[in-house]
């Protein structure tokens, strides 16, 4: 029902936003009129609709005055007009290409849901990708290369805070294309950065008509259509420098100006400056950042960017019909120090991937394979007692009756990487809930039923998931062995060992084995207090 209503609200809040000009009488330069309203500027015309539904471009020269500053007035409203979605409500990103000294990123909960949740940053993994609302902040001597998901590079100075306010963007195909082989953005977008100090370096890509973007700060707004630029802003001005393409800049009172290649602006509380000759120094610098932002993007492909898009999606949870409505829950992509102090290492999930919103139960277990293992019998229990090897043979049972699985989707068990992101579900403390146990938080030795209880009986972690901590042991894809030491991508384990690694403790282990790092390893054929939850997701 929250699905259906957040739905419901986006689509009335598009309706909203599309608000049309006025019908308003055009003039040609020989005194023809025409009854029409603006629909939008194109290069040196504007393209304007009838009463009857007809549209016509017509070239600025052959209109009027009036109408020719009309155009123009109208097409640099709508430049700074906030964002608004388009119709599949897609979502960009920004990933972090690369970063020097002292850069930190906050994330915004998940849902709103996340249970006071307290949001804080940590330090930026260079490769991750961050959603919107998020805010990246530099130190002194520090700075970061970004790259947006619609193919634009930024670079953002020491001292500086942006946070990514808005970025709607339609979903694309994947490809081995390098990025900065791009001239014209991968999909449309409409973005809004808000720089709120310190400096800014963007390389936008040429946009797609329907496209947008902006750069927002306490003394003035730049509104582009594919240009490179630099923005500076303390407590007192904003500058804009443009170094290629033109640039709207709109000053504290609400007026506009043009700003064009090698040329700046100042903003204060009192209004713009004149526009200004771009000084040559200025010209070398901004140069430079685009070029430093280039180089440190160029291992990335239009793939990377196609994922990071199609995970931040928003989508339901999905059902799995042979398995007695199983539901799964989509994590998005991200990254996390996976790990304890000893072993900590940064972990990027480039994909997002579905997880079971519960650990599979009895009822569902002999419903696709016919028999139930456990010893505590129960159809809400959870099912225990299972192999590694048997885990695996339902998840493949499952890719058989399934008939809605998508094209190049199976459904799995997690990767051990993919199990710890959800289970810590945002967080960095021992537990999901915190750094100490309770054993009203979840069924361990201490809890006092000794036994596995019903999937659901305890609170949900941050994003919904149940009994990450407890019931029963989860049997993870990858084989047991050492982690890597530094940052790792979409991590599967080790190529082979005798042991399959174990996560998330049980009725009948200590509390420390529900810790959120913690490792257990065991041999797949082992059964013990063994259960597991689904994963659904892409398989290269």
């Amino acid at each position: 029902m929250k699905f259906l209503f957040t739905i419901f609200a986006l689509f009335l809040f598009c309706k909203l936003c599309d608000a049309e000009e006025d019908f308003r009488v055009w003039t040609s330069s020989d005194g023809r009129t025409l009854k029409a309203r603006f629909v939008e500027k194109v290069g040196e015309s504007v393209k304007i609709k009838n009463t009857q539904g007809r549209e016509f471009v017509l070239p600025l020269t052959k209109l009027s005055k009036a109408d020719q500053k009309y155009t123009l007035e109208v097409s640099s409203k709508n430049l700074f007009s906030s964002p608004k979605p388009f119709d599949d409500l897609g979502n960009g990103g920004i990933i972090i290409s690369s970063v020097k000294g002292k850069v930190s990123v906050t994330l915004p909960p998940r849902n709103s849901d996340s249970q006071g949740l307290k949001v804080v940053g940590r330090d930026a993994i260079v490769g991750e990708s961050i959603p919107i609302v998020s805010t990246i902040k530099t130190g002194a001597d520090s700075e970061a290369n970004l790259l947006l998901t619609n193919g634009t590079l930024a670079k953002l100075g020491a001292n500086s805070k942006i946070v990514l306010s808005v970025f709607w963007q339609k979903n694309f195909e994947p490809s081995a294309k390098k990025v900065t082989q791009l001239e014209e953005e991968v999909s449309s977008s409409r973005v809004a950065l808000e720089l709120e100090i310190g400096d800014l370096v963007v390389d936008v890509k040429k946009l797609n008509k329907d496209s947008s973007f902006m750069v927002k700060s306490p003394l003035g707004t730049a509104g582009v259509r594919g240009t490179q630029f630099g923005m500076s802003v303390d407590s007192k001005s904003t500058e804009l420098a443009v170094l290629e393409g033109k640039v709207g800049f709109k000053d504290a009172n609400l007026e506009t100006k043009n700003v064009e290649t090698a040329q700046k602006v100042i903003g204060a509380e009192g209004g713009a400056s004149d526009v200004d000759d771009l000084p040559d120094t200025e010209k070398i610098e901004l140069a430079n950042a685009v070029a430093d932002s280039k180089k440190v993007a160029s291992k990335y492909d239009i793939s990377r960017l196609a994922n990071t898009v199609e995970g931040y999606a928003t989508k339901p949870n999905y059902i799995v019909k042979s398995a007695l409505d199983m539901e799964l829950i989509w994590c998005p992509p991200g990254s996390f120090i996976m790990g304890d102090e000893g072993d900590a290492h940064p972990v990027i999930l480039t994909k997002g991937f579905y997880l079971g919103k519960h650990e599979v139960t009895q009822e569902q277990y002999e419903r696709v394979m016919g028999n139930n293992p456990s010893n505590f019998k129960g159809k809400n229990l959870p099912v225990e007692r299972v192999s590694w090897y048997e885990a695996v043979a339902f998840c493949k049972a499952l890719n058989r009756k399934e008939r809605r699985v998508f094209r190049g989707w199976e459904f799995t068990l997690p990767t051990e990487a993919q199990w710890e992101y959800a289970c810590r579900a945002g967080t960095t403390t021992k537990y999901s809930w915190g750094d100490d146990l309770d054993p009203k938080l979840a069924n361990y030795n201490d809890s006092g039923l000794k036994k596995t209880g019903a999937v659901g009986s305890y609170r949900p972690n941050p994003w919904g998931f149940f009994d990450m901590h407890g019931n029963v042991s989860e049997w993870c894809a990858d084989w047991y062995g050492k982690y890597p030491t530094g940052s790792v991508t979409d991590p599967i384990g080790v190529d082979l060992d005798s042991h399959r690694i174990v996560r998330g403790g049980s009725w009948y282990t200590g509390g420390t084995n529900l810790r959120s790092d913690k490792r257990i390893n065991s041999m797949p054929s082992n059964r013990s207090h063994f259960g597991f939850r689904v994963s659904f997701q892409s398989i290269n």
